[in-house]
């Protein structure tokens, strides 16, 4: 995962200890090819600096990509994957803009202005219920992280009345379990579990059996010949 190489590399070791880890953060996150698509909502998560995020792409461990899109630029010496576990990144439009040499990745840029790495923190995307979802889901376990789940499905469209309705029927169906066999918030928004337990908002109401009739019933064999 990791290569000597570089971690234990006076250049590496020069940084911020936040930095560095900070970088290692970042790189349990890449997909096959070292492309990560939320390397600002992990340096919020591991609560890292604006200076630590950029001295990693000052310094060459990153590359800014479009689209918010990191890149590790020395993942292919960190890294051998076996091909039969081997799975290319989705995002092989910013794939093909890489160079590699002796293994580093660098940016074709082809005279354009690189991108900048962004590290503004997102705009207010609506989430205003995470404290009701909170308190009807039934395991209070790693806040943090299911805020950042919550907040990342909200931005997707998700309802935030619908996670909540899907929350307390989960918890319903639960009330009987153990609390370790209770998935936490995080992994059950984040795994989507949640649309087992989506409330339909049109879904028909049982029909009830055995309702009397408002009317009296009419007796056939009273009636005068």
């Amino acid at each position: 995962m990791f290569s000597r190489e570089i971690v234990e590399s006076d250049k590496f070791l020069d940084l911020p200890l936040s930095a560095q880890g900070l970088y290692l953060h970042i790189c349990m996150e890449a997909d096959d090819d070292g492309f990560v698509n939320n390397a600002n909502r992990i340096r919020r998560l591991v609560d890292a600096s604006e200076q630590d995020y950029l001295v990693l792409f000052s310094s060459g461990y990153l590359l800014q990509m479009e689209n918010s899109l990191v890149v590790v630029a020395h993942w292919r010496i960190c890294n051998t994957i076996r091909k039969d576990r081997y799975r290319p990144t989705v995002y092989q439009s910013e794939y093909k803009k890489l160079k590699i040499c002796d293994n580093l990745y660098t940016l074709d840029s082809k005279g354009d202005k690189l991108p900048e790495p962004i590290i503004s923190a997102p705009a207010e995307n609506g989430v205003q219920k995470f404290d009701e979802f909170w308190e009807a889901y039934p395991r209070k376990e790693h806040r943090a992280l299911a805020e950042q789940e919550y907040a990342m499905l909200i931005m997707q469209g998700i309802s935030e009345d619908m996670l909540i309705s899907s929350a307390k029927a989960y918890a319903r169906d639960k009330q009987d379990t153990e609390l370790k066999y209770i998935n936490c918030p995080d992994t059950w928004l984040h795994k989507g579990i949640y649309t087992d337990y989506e409330v339909k908002e049109n879904a028909l109401e049982p029909e009830l059996m055995g309702q009397e009739d408002d009317e009296p019933g009419i007796n056939l064999w009273d009636k005068e010949d």
